[in-house]
């Protein structure tokens, strides 16, 4: 019964540190970190957390990068995660927790505007 349960429990928990994340983030800007250190450490860990995952799991299938597609996929970060990060975050600064949650959402429209753009 309890492994039957264990991908809605997954979610579950995932929604909660979804849905947690604005909240501790307040307090933590609140308290004085500059909103663009705080973008860049949760990128860092990101990217030290999901990197061993990459090397193992997918570099027998990786594909040469070519300099233009290289080019296309930090100009996609830069402007899609990390644009939004950063805005989000200066949001928190200036707004409530509960307002900058909300604009979240926003997202999927900006990032097909921005697909849109750079096709």
């Amino acid at each position: 019964m309890m492994m039957k349960h264990k991908v809605n429990m997954a979610m579950v928990f995932v929604q909660i540190i979804y849905a947690g994340m604005p909240l501790l983030s307040k307090v933590a800007i609140s308290q004085g970190t500059n909103p663009f250190v705080f973008v860049f450490y949760r990128q860092a860990f990101a990217a030290l957390a999901l990197s061993p995952f990459a090397f193992f799991l997918e570099s027998a299938k990786s594909s040469p990068l070519s300099f233009v597609l290289l080019l296309k996929i930090f100009m996609i970060s830069l402007c899609g995660l990390t644009l939004s990060l950063n805005l989000f975050y200066v949001a928190i600064d200036n707004t409530t927790a509960t307002f900058a949650a909300a604009t979240t959402n926003a997202i999927p429209s900006i990032t097909f505007v921005l697909a849109f753009l750079f096709r």
